[in-house]
C-alpha cells in the first residue's frame, strides 16, 4: 500500500466520525511520519506495514477522541453510534461493548522479547537434558563392566 492509498483510507475512515481539526491532525501526523521514515532510507510499504492498517488506527482514533461514546451526540433522536452501526452492519446486540485492542508485535522490543524468551526455553531444555545425561554417566562404567564380563563369559561357553 502506498501512502496516498493509506492516507485516503485513513481519511475515509475517520470523516464524519471525529472533528475536522483531529481529522487534519491525524492525516497531517501520519503523512509526515511516512515521509520521515522514507526520507531516512526506508521503503513506504514498510513503513506503512508497520504501522498497521488504516482502519484499525481510524478505530483507535475515533475511541480515543470520544466520539464514538454510546452518550454522545444525537441527531434525529439517534445516537451518531447507532448511526455508524447500522452504517457498518452491526446492531447494537451483535457488537456490544466488545472493544478490540491492537498490539503491534513488529517492534523491535517485542522481537527482542521473543527471541529472550525462545533462549531461555532452549537453555532450560539443554539443561533438563544435560541433568539426565549426566545422570547417566555415572551409572555408565558399571553397566559397560557387567557386559564385557557377560560377553567373556558368553565368549568363553562356546
Amino acid at each position: 500500500m502506498r501512502k496516498t492509498e493509506f492516507l485516503q483510507e485513513l481519511k475515509e475512515a475517520l470523516q464524519g466520525e471525529v472533528p475536522e481539526s483531529v481529522l487534519r491532525e491525524n492525516l497531517t501526523y501520519y503523512d509526515q511520519y511516512i515521509s520521515q521514515e522514507a526520507a531516512s532510507g526506508r521503503r513506504e510499504e514498510d513503513v506503512i506495514e508497520e504501522i498497521g492498517s488504516p482502519r484499525l488506527i481510524a478505530r483507535t482514533i475515533i475511541d480515543s477522541s470520544g466520539a464514538s461514546d454510546r452518550d454522545g451526540a444525537y441527531q434525529n433522536g439517534e445516537s451518531v453510534y447507532e448511526r455508524r452501526e447500522e452504517r457498518d452492519g452491526f446492531s447494537g446486540r451483535e457488537r456490544g461493548s466488545v472493544k478490540f485492542h491492537y498490539v503491534n508485535l513488529n517492534k523491535w522490543y517485542w522481537k527482542a522479547l521473543f527471541y529472550g524468551a525462545l533462549i531461555l526455553i532452549l537453555l532450560v531444555i539443554f539443561a533438563i537434558v544435560g541433568g539426565i545425561f549426566s545422570l547417566i554417566i555415572k551409572f555408565a562404567g558399571p553397566i559397560i563392566l557387567v557386559l564385557l564380563i557377560y560377553k567373556l563369559i558368553k565368549d568363553m561357553w562356546r
